[in-house]
């Protein structure tokens, strides 16, 4: 150490205290993975089902209909509040020009302020004390102001018969709400589609530009191949020339394929809530499983956990109770009233002064427009009848889409087979014809078509492949089984 110059003793005393304090190295800012003086995020890996999971959780359509079912749980409870009695609270107050001896506006009941107030305390005397003049005693008792009126009154209402209306009303409320949280679970199963169906296409997208990036360098290679046998007299020009068309073809189809690329990580950026441009990177498993639905099991399947038929039934509940919510307007109702209110000449009618009532009524309401009340039952039941219907059509498009998605997941099955194959005997035609050409027994043209033949049948494969994923996914969305 004695032999180290105080320099080099410096830098290894930095050094010990970088390592010990755990200072991190300074970050290059020429360095590509830094921009703007901060590292660049790297791309966020997805699996299908981390993908699934990330926009249920964070897809505003999700909470829309969290909102939806909360919505209706309200409405059932308002249907729900109609069976307590209500309150209604009224204050008045008023003045007048002259001496209220009439009968008082405000309470019908109670005859003048002057009749309601006096005589019902001992403060409220008649005269006060000896006037020193006859007949300049108040005609009304003392401290009671005839000029001004103030009450508040409290009235019960608590229904006790209306035919049934408050038990539909509140039947059909309470219906919302199971339909809604059903609607909650379709939206989350369309949303899984979609995912599903985003995720796919991008992996589709990624697995064609491989495609033509393995036809670019195969093509490429040709041509330097073909140069050089016309440059030696081989060939012609023509050879070469029909290279560079087919090579401009292959750079159309990676063009096509990074566009869509783009498309579906916009896709799944919106499905998933992430900001668009933030770059993606999803896991690249093609691994493919045989199917294990089979006929006629799909469609007892689709009949027991299709979430739309449960909706129906619930529509078809729902219009039953709306007409037996008018049918009760046929009936009268009955509802009981209490009244309490109490009176004052001053502001606070709570002042011990005021004047204090009450009362009782029984109320039967019976209305008796037949003709339009009659029209509307029948209104709600032919509304009814169009449930039903609406019902028994939707089972059978139910059993129709189960079929036909049934019949697309197994075409793509089945080309799954023949494409493998296909690539297979056309990879192996490209490999012979090239050592036939480098050997000047087959043609270029028969070259060029061998691998213009092998990039279709990879790409045939691949689609085929992906078709099978998506089709598959949509086959349990009809079914109603689709999960994460």
């Amino acid at each position: 150490m004695d032999r180290l110059s105080p320099f080099c003793r410096s830098l290894f005393f930095i050094a010990v205290t970088a390592l010990v304090l755990n200072i991190p190295a300074p970050v290059n800012s020429a360095d590509p993975g830094v921009r703007g003086g901060r590292v660049a995020k790297r791309g966020t890996r997805l699996s299908l089902p981390r993908a699934i999971s990330t926009a249920v959780a964070r897809n505003l359509r999700i909470a829309d209909s969290r909102l939806a079912i909360r919505e209706r749980e309200h409405q059932r409870r308002e249907a729900f509040s109609d069976f307590f009695p209500s309150i209604n609270v009224q204050y008045q107050g008023g003045a007048d020009k002259y001496q209220q001896f009439v009968q008082n506006p405000f309470l019908t009941l109670m005859g003048t302020n002057v009749q309601a107030l006096s005589g019902i305390h001992p403060s409220r005397w008649t005269v006060r004390g000896e006037p020193p003049l006859a007949g300049l005693q108040p005609a009304y008792p003392y401290r009671i102001d005839p000029y001004r009126a103030f009450s508040i009154s409290a009235i019960f209402t608590q229904p006790l018969f209306t035919g049934g209306k408050l038990v539909s009303e509140y039947e059909f409320a309470k219906l919302g709400v199971d339909y809604y949280t059903i609607q909650s679970e379709v939206d989350r199963q369309d949303l899984i589609l979609e995912v599903s169906e985003a995720y796919y296409q991008l992996l589709q997208a990624i697995k064609l530009l491989g495609v033509a990036d393995d036809s670019i360098r195969a093509l490429r290679a040709l041509r330097h191949q073909a140069m050089m046998f016309f440059q030696e007299g081989v060939n012609t020009k023509a050879d070469v020339l029909s290279t560079e068309g087919q090579l401009a073809q292959a750079y159309i189809q990676q063009t096509q394929s990074l566009a869509d690329i783009e498309r579906a990580k916009a896709t799944l950026n919106f499905l998933l809530r992430y900001p668009q441009e933030t770059p993606l990177e999803i896991v690249e498993d093609l691994s493919y499983t045989s199917n294990p639905y089979r006929i006629p099991d799909i469609y007892a399947t689709a009949a027991a956990n299709r979430l739309e038929i449960r909706q129906a039934n619930i529509s078809v509940d729902q219009a039953m109770a709306m007409v037996k919510s008018a049918k009760a307007d046929l009936m009268p109702s009955v509802s009981v009233q209490i009244t309490g209110s109490r009176f004052n000449d001053d502001w606070n009618v709570f002042d011990p002064e005021g004047n204090n009532d009450w009362n009782i009524q029984g109320l039967l309401t019976w209305s008796f427009d037949m003709f339009r009340t009659r029209e509307t039952v029948k209104e709600r039941r032919a509304s009814e009848a169009r449930a039903f219907v609406f019902r028994e059509q939707l089972v059978e498009q139910v059993m129709e889409e189960v079929k036909l998605a049934y019949v697309d997941m197994k075409r793509s099955e089945s080309d799954i087979q023949n494409n493998r194959k296909a690539v297979a005997f056309r990879t192996e035609s490209f490999r012979v014809s090239q050592l036939s050409y480098q050997e000047q027994v087959a043609t270029y043209i028969e070259v060029l078509d061998a691998q213009r033949q092998l990039a279709r049948a990879q790409g045939d494969y691949i689609m085929s492949l992906v078709g099978y994923f998506i089709n598959r996914a949509i086959l349990e969305r009809r079914m109603g089984i689709l999960r994460e």
